[in-house]
């Protein structure tokens, strides 16, 4: 079983809002049908469906106003209707691809993931359909309501389901010394350990327009499953072909996050 993560930004263009890359999104779903034996968990992040409005309503700081009810309701509807296109495009390629609500499945207490229904994603798999879920606003128990990052989905499930692999697919090659959309100088960097990673963490600053963390906060989710044993990849997926081959356990650029003792 594996785990694949589509970010948002690989999937829409961040700085115009409800801007799906359709020809992306096809050819994605074409390589994860060519790519992956198996059963799968997919997730997907919020891109400029969610991040948009999250931003506006200032969501991810929780329940202060009733004016954040509006927003609260759009990045839902927003969400769903972006669901629904990832997952027209995995059924259309012949995945046996089931969307799963995100705010129906998890609840929070400060942000960290307190409750969820085990049994549903659970059954799905053993149905042989692959979940699909996504970062969304959820219920937390000390906020009110938060953001839930697809990242932290993961960082959630993998020890649940104990996945072979974890593959997150993004719109850069990896993890840098500074932004690649910034800076010509910055560099790849294509392993993480725990003897590099408090330096790399340390180059990484938060993102504009970013409510879950960027990279930097996928980094933290990913360690955090490093530390437990879980190996996983940031590749390009712009790149065609690229998602498919590390599917198929081919070598490719990209990011490795080694397992070990980070903490």
């Amino acid at each position: 079983m594996i785990i694949v993560k589509l970010g948002g930004s690989l999937l829409t263009s961040k700085n115009n809002e409800f801007s799906l890359r359709r020809d992306v999104l096809r050819r994605v779903a074409r390589e994860l049908k060519e790519g992956i034996d198996g059963s799968a968990i997919i997730v997907h992040g919020g891109g400029s469906f969610g991040h948009p409005l999250a931003e506006k309503y200032s969501l991810h700081e929780g329940f202060k106003s009733r004016s954040q009810i509006e927003g609260f309701v759009l990045t839902r509807l927003a969400m769903q209707s972006f669901n629904s296109e990832v997952v027209a495009s995995l059924v259309e390629v012949g995945l046996p691809a089931i969307s799963l609500a995100t705010s129906s499945i998890f609840i929070t207490e400060n942000r960290y993931i307190n409750s969820y229904s085990r049994d549903i994603v659970e059954g799905f798999l053993r149905l042989g359909t692959f979940p699909v879920l996504y970062g969304d606003v959820v219920l937390d128990r000390a906020m009110g309501f938060c953001i839930l990052s697809g990242d932290r989905i993961i960082s959630k499930l993998t020890p649940e389901f104990k996945p072979d692999r974890i593959i997150l697919a993004t719109d850069v090659d990896g993890i840098f010394t500074a932004s690649p959309k910034l800076s010509s100088n910055a560099e790849l960097i294509e392993e993480i350990t725990p003897e590099n990673y408090r330096e790399i963490l340390s180059l990484l600053t938060p993102e504009k327009g970013d409510v879950t963390g960027g990279m930097r906060g996928k980094l933290e989710e990913l360690v955090s499953l490093a530390n437990l044993g879980y190996e996983s990849i940031i590749v390009n997926a712009l790149s065609e072909g690229r998602l498919k081959k590390v599917l198929l356990g081919e070598k490719v650029k990209g990011s490795v996050i080694r397992g070990g003792k980070y903490y």
